[in-house]
C-alpha cells in the first residue's frame, strides 16, 4: 500500500562553514608557499581566477541581491532544463580546472607551469574564502544572518527538492 502523504523539511546552513574556511585556508597557504618558491607573479593569477569562480558559483545570489534585501528571501524552483544547463556549465568549469594544467605542461617550463597549476588548483579553495568574506559583508550591511536553504519534500518513495535559495534572518 502506498501513501500519498507529503512530508517536507528544510535544510538550512550558512554559505561557508568554519570547517570549509579552515581547510581552504590551509590549502591556499600551502599553495602560496609552493607558488612563492616558483614564480610568484604567475601564482597571483589565483586572485582573478578565484573571483571568477565565486561569480560563477554565486551568480544567482549576486543577481538577486536587491530582492533579497527587499523581501528577505530569494527563492528558486528547480526546473529540469535550467538545472541541466547549470550542471553542464559546472562540469565544463571543473573539467577546465583539471585539463588546463595538463595542456599548459606542454607549453611552459616546469617552474612557471607549477606556479600556474597551483594558482588554478587553489582557485576553488580561494573562492570558498571569498564566499565567506561575501557572507560577512552581506551580514554586516543588512544586520541579518545570511542562510542558504533547500526545501525537500517526500513524495511516495522519493525525496525531491521543492525550492532553494537564500534568506536573511534576524539573530
Amino acid at each position: 500500500m502506498t501513501t500519498t502523504s507529503h512530508a517536507s523539511y528544510t535544510e538550512e546552513r550558512s554559505l561557508v562553514t568554519r570547517k570549509e574556511i579552515v581547510f581552504s585556508s590551509i590549502f591556499v597557504a600551502v599553495g602560496g608557499v609552493i607558488g612563492s618558491l616558483t614564480v610568484p607573479e604567475l601564482y597571483l593569477m589565483l586572485i582573478p581566477l578565484s573571483l571568477l569562480l565565486l561569480l560563477f558559483r554565486e551568480w544567482k545570489l549576486f543577481r538577486g541581491m536587491s530582492e533579497l534585501r527587499r523581501t528577505g528571501v530569494l527563492r528558486f524552483e528547480p526546473r529540469f532544463r535550467t538545472n541541466r544547463k547549470e550542471a553542464n556549465r559546472s562540469l565544463t568549469v571543473v573539467l577546465l580546472l583539471i585539463a588546463t594544467p595538463m595542456v599548459l605542461s606542454f607549453f611552459l617550463p616546469p617552474l612557471p607551469w607549477l606556479a600556474l597549476t597551483m594558482a588554478i588548483v587553489m582557485s576553488w579553495p580561494a573562492s570558498n574564502l571569498l564566499e565567506g568574506l561575501t557572507q560577512l559583508v552581506i551580514e554586516r550591511r543588512t544586520g541579518r544572518k545570511l542562510r542558504k536553504f533547500y526545501n525537500w519534500a517526500s513524495f511516495r518513495d522519493e525525496v525531491v527538492m521543492k525550492d532553494y535559495g537564500w534568506s536573511l534572518k534576524f539573530d
